[in-house]
């Protein structure tokens, strides 16, 4: 099995234990206030999972479980390049960047051309801020309401769960923007933020799609004191 189906299969356990552990559903009653009547599925969206109350109220939740904080990231968006920023200066620079190879590790990306590259999304923060608000909560029905973390261990024997509404990740997120790219020839990500970085999917020789762009988002402890420690 690839690492990137061994990811994708522990974060739909992850998914799992947040619908059916009665003592998640009990903390999440108390956060909400509110009766859960079901939580269920969704996959394809900008949520995870469907929460229902017992007024038919519903909140949609995207779920992340992280093992090891301040790692490569979990990733929260893939799409085709022409799908990502307005600007096609940028897109022509992410695709120089992060899919114009000279090696498998090695970009034809000069160090010039990335210094060229940063000038340019930081003159261009509102098309930065439109991709974020797009890929990270969504866009008109297909949005998420709150981010649930599980951090647990490799078998789940320990979790905690955080919640944080998606609305205020977004806003830290925003307010960090700090435009990055590693200047050696190894440098292929653009770094958006200190927690946020695109790259090119890739993945394996099953994989359809392996130069659409992908979004990571890495969980620090920054983020984590902003969420409400519920379990």
């Amino acid at each position: 099995m690839s690492k990137e189906s061994l990811i994708a299969k522990s974060g739909y356990k992850a998914e799992e234990i947040f619908r059916t552990c009665p003592i998640i559903k009990e903390k999440l009653e108390i956060f909400f206030s509110k009766k859960i009547v079901q939580i269920t599925s969704i996959h394809g969206q900008k949520y995870d999972v469907v929460i229902k109350y017992d007024d038919d109220s519903i909140d949609k939740i995207q779920i992340k479980k992280i093992v090891n904080l301040n790692g490569r990231g979990d990733s929260f968006d893939r799409r085709n390049i022409k799908n990502t920023f307005t600007l096609q200066s940028i897109i022509d620079n992410l695709s120089l960047l992060t899919l114009n190879r000279k090696t498998k590790t090695k970009t034809k990306m000069s160090s010039d051309q990335k210094l060229e590259f940063i000038k340019i999304c930081n003159e261009n923060h509102f098309d930065i801020k439109q991709y974020l608000q797009k890929t990270l909560l969504g866009e008109y029905d297909n949005k998420n309401d709150y981010f649930c973390i599980i951090k647990t261990d490799n078998d789940f024997s320990n979790k905690e769960l955080y919640i944080i509404k998606s609305s205020d990740l977004y806003s830290y997120i925003e307010k960090s923007i700090n435009i990055n790219i590693c200047l050696k020839e190894n440098g292929t990500c653009l770094h958006i933020s200190p927690n946020i970085y695109l790259q090119r999917k890739g993945g394996g020789s099953s994989d359809k799609s392996p130069n659409d762009i992908q979004a990571k988002l890495k969980i620090t402890n920054d983020i984590l004191s902003l969420c409400n420690k519920i379990m």
